[in-house]
């Protein structure tokens, strides 16, 4: 596995559909730290968190092409608007995702992601003509029945617009999946690259004119872990797998994000979810894993290609 994903990251090969579910649900994992990085912040507002976590970011992936030029560099031939578009996307969920996290709780934003299943599916379908497996829609159904379950456990509502900034994320997310299927030969570091400089160049204005840049060490080394560990371990990651999975099983494969990070912040700081909503968080982690066995060991065919 380790080797197949070292070959593929470098464009030596082609991983398989159950390999590149098993990294998609990785990098929901390294996703998941955000939350509690988040909840770590003591004084930082929102966008300065937002330039910090942007900045370390690219820094990350600048590191990242600075190591691989000693063996397969990272090239950015193919990169085109629907690269530079899928970056915009995910630099925009990234921040709307901060701006939800302050108004609402982790449980609400992080649940609100559940919806995305059917936004890719449907947008995949509309954009790619990609067909929807039957089960992908029996995992979207019960992944639909767990979140059901918990928020019939009654979530904090938190704010309106707080609300509303969850609500675009699952579209969002469904969004960028299926943009990343349609440039999928793009070196997975790029999209990564051009959004963390997106993120750092949109918000650091927004805070050099709200309150200045000046954070102290430990709001800086949360934002840090959030975006220089959890975005540039996860999205490379994501980036890569998402090649061999349909764009309807990608943010089915993200659950492991919706269901770790609210428990992150039970621990610490003291979120408690409430017991309707851990079994709903099992049941729409039960419905990922099924459908990561599901998956075919065998390459899937190239990704389909569309017209630039």
């Amino acid at each position: 596995m380790l080797r197949a994903v070292g070959r593929a990251f470098v464009g030596d090969g082609e991983l398989t559909e159950r390999q590149g579910a098993i990294l998609v649900a990785g990098s929901g994992v390294a996703f998941s730290v955000t939350a509690i990085a988040f909840r770590g912040v003591e004084h930082a507002t929102d966008f300065q968190f937002l330039t910090y976590r942007g900045l370390s970011t690219t820094l990350a992936m600048v590191l990242l092409i600075v190591v691989r030029r000693a063996g397969r560099p990272v090239s950015f031939a193919g990169v085109t608007w629907r690269t530079w578009a899928a970056a915009f996307v995910l630099s925009l969920t990234s921040m709307l995702y901060i701006l939800a996290l302050s108004r609402t709780s982790a449980a609400t934003t992080l649940f609100m992601l559940a919806a995305a299943p059917v936004f890719a599916a449907i947008i995949g379908w509309l954009l790619l003509r990609e067909r929807v497996e039957r089960s992908t829609i029996v995992a979207i159904s019960v992944t639909a029945v767990g979140v059901a379950i918990m928020v019939g456990a009654g979530l904090e509502a938190g704010s309106a617009l707080g609300l509303f900034f969850a609500a675009l994320i699952p579209v969002l997310v469904g969004l960028y999946s299926v943009i990343q299927r349609s440039v999928s030969r793009v070196d997975p570091v790029i999209p990564t690259l051009i959004s963390g400089t997106f993120l750092t160049i949109g918000t650091g204005a927004v805070a050099l004119v709200q309150t200045g840049l000046g954070v102290t060490g430990r709001d800086l080394t949360m934002a840090v872990i959030s975006g220089g560990l959890a975005l540039g371990i996860g999205l490379p990651l994501f980036n890569l797998g998402h090649r061999s999975v349909a764009a309807a099983r990608i943010p089915l494969l993200l659950m492991t994000e919706v269901v770790l990070a609210p428990l992150w912040v039970w621990i610490w700081p003291g979120e408690t979810p409430g017991v309707t909503t851990l079994i709903g968080g099992a049941v729409i982690m039960g419905a990922v894993a099924w459908l990561m066995l599901r998956t075919r060991p065998s390459e899937l065919p190239r990704p389909v290609v569309v017209p630039t």
